[in-house]
């Protein structure tokens, strides 16, 4: 009798042991389907591009274009939200509390980048640890032009000029002190050995117009601003910025074959999403953006607004951003350039 009863005590745990393990199976089994569910494969709703720059601006053209891209390769809105503030540093802030999902990425430019760290004091996110770059987007280059009295054609006349006359010629910024034409122009004061005294400016147009007047002598500009006032001959190009010449431009040299090798200045654009991004989901828009960047017809809309196309993998643009933080940091440290 007691061996029966032992029997059927042990044949009752067995069934709720196995009737436990089925239920919890089921359990997980809901569980890990809800969650599929609920994750599903990216992306599964619309994306949000955040533009720390004001709307009809290069940057939001930039950013309107691989919107509207990736909207149609994805299958899925992309929604632009454009934050123009403080130097980019507001539309940086709203993308360092995104969640790190790649629902969420945004356009940013060298300045906000490369020399944002360096320009600011203490700011409410890391340029370094808050941010991973997806890709190159353009690097549109920089030109050194003059006014057309100057008596100089290329660079090495330029150069002689200054150098006899150091601290007579004045260089205009863009964007008034800490802005990229003006750490630009900083730069070639340490790699030409001149001596010449900056101008700030709010815009290109006063820039250009006080130029052209003769008031200053010369400044770095996005050659897409005084591409008209070159071919018209009311301004003189010396040398641009880039690696090699610019399609917009062809006839004038690089600073490289004008004989100051390694100076090159550009104001480039990538696109990014917050740190910590799965890699497979960074991957796949650097995938996409690059197909993008190799379209015919996109190249031909960059190039028309004087920005170069660039592209390239995800390894190649957090190397480049590296090296740019490098250089640049350098320059406005000589320079002592802080910004508020």
């Amino acid at each position: 009798m007691f061996r029966n009863h032992h029997r059927k005590l042990a044949a009752g745990r067995s069934f709720g042991l196995r009737a436990a393990l089925a239920v919890g199976m089921l359990g997980w089994s809901l569980l890990t389907q809800t969650a599929s569910a609920q994750s599903g494969a990216y992306p599964n709703h619309a994306l949000r591009m955040i533009v720390p720059a004001a709307a009809a601006g290069p940057t939001d053209f930039l950013a309107r274009t691989a919107s509207d891209f990736l909207a149609k390769a994805l299958g899925q809105p992309v929604v632009v939200e454009n934050m123009a503030s403080a130097g980019g540093n507001l539309g940086l802030q709203a993308a360092a509390r995104t969640a790190p999902d790649g629902y969420s990425i945004f356009i940013a430019s060298q300045s906000m980048m490369a020399m944002g760290p360096f320009l600011y004091g203490q700011l409410p996110f890391d340029h370094e640890n808050d941010f991973t770059p997806i890709v190159l987007m353009a690097a549109p280059p920089y030109v050194l032009v003059v006014n057309s009295s100057v008596p100089a054609n290329n660079l090495q006349e330029l150069l002689a000029l200054m150098r006899a006359q150091p601290g007579k010629f004045n260089f205009a910024s863009t964007g008034g002190v800490g802005s990229t034409s003006h750490v630009v122009g900083e730069l070639f004061k340490r790699v030409a050995k001149v001596d010449m005294v900056h101008v700030p400016y709010k815009g290109d147009a006063q820039a250009a117009a006080d130029l052209m007047g003769g008031q200053i002598q010369m400044m770095f500009s996005l050659s897409a601003s005084v591409t008209q006032h070159i071919r018209s001959g009311k301004l003189k190009a010396i040398a641009i910025g880039s690696m090699k010449r610019s399609t917009a431009l062809p006839d004038v040299p690089t600073f490289n074959e004008s004989g100051l090798p390694g100076f090159t200045a550009a104001s480039w654009f990538a696109i990014w999403t917050r740190a910590g991004t799965p890699a497979p989901i960074v991957a796949r828009l650097n995938e996409e953006l690059n197909r993008m960047l190799a379209l015919p017809e996109v190249r031909a809309r960059l190039i028309g607004v004087g920005s170069e196309p660039a592209g390239g993998s995800v390894a190649e643009v957090q190397a480049f951003v590296k090296a740019e933080r490098t250089k640049w940091g350098q320059v406005i440290k000589d320079a002592r350039i802080k910004l508020e």
